[in-house]
């Protein structure tokens, strides 16, 4: 007889501060703040520390300008941009960088 189990595990979020991280996957959605918009999701593992393979997660706007959080990470994976440059983000993972971790309880929770 074949059985199905699941291990219960108490959650302990990411404590607040700068991880290195890897980019492990980036996936289009429907904007929450803009009806009609796309954002990008960005699936961050965590690649040392206590925290070493968990995953966090951050929303950006699918705009690049010069005030973006997109752009932000973006040029901290691949340096400055130049008007008119066209990016591949799906070409963005894998790559590493590090990120700031906060936490606050958005608009989509």
């Amino acid at each position: 007889m074949s059985t199905m189990t699941v291990t219960y595990q108490e959650f302990k979020p990411v404590k607040p501060g700068s991880h290195r991280v890897k980019i492990k996957a980036l996936t289009r959605k429907a904007s929450t703040f803009k009806e009609g918009e796309q954002a990008i999701k960005v699936d961050f593992e965590i690649l040392e520390g206590e925290f070493k393979g968990r995953t966090v997660s951050k929303t950006y706007s699918q705009r690049l300008t010069p005030r973006a959080k997109l752009t932000e990470l973006i040029m901290r994976i691949l340096g400055p941009l130049k008007d008119g440059q066209v990016v591949d983000l799906l070409a963005l993972s894998g790559k590493e960088c590090e990120i700031v971790v906060t936490t606050e309880t958005g608009k989509d929770g």
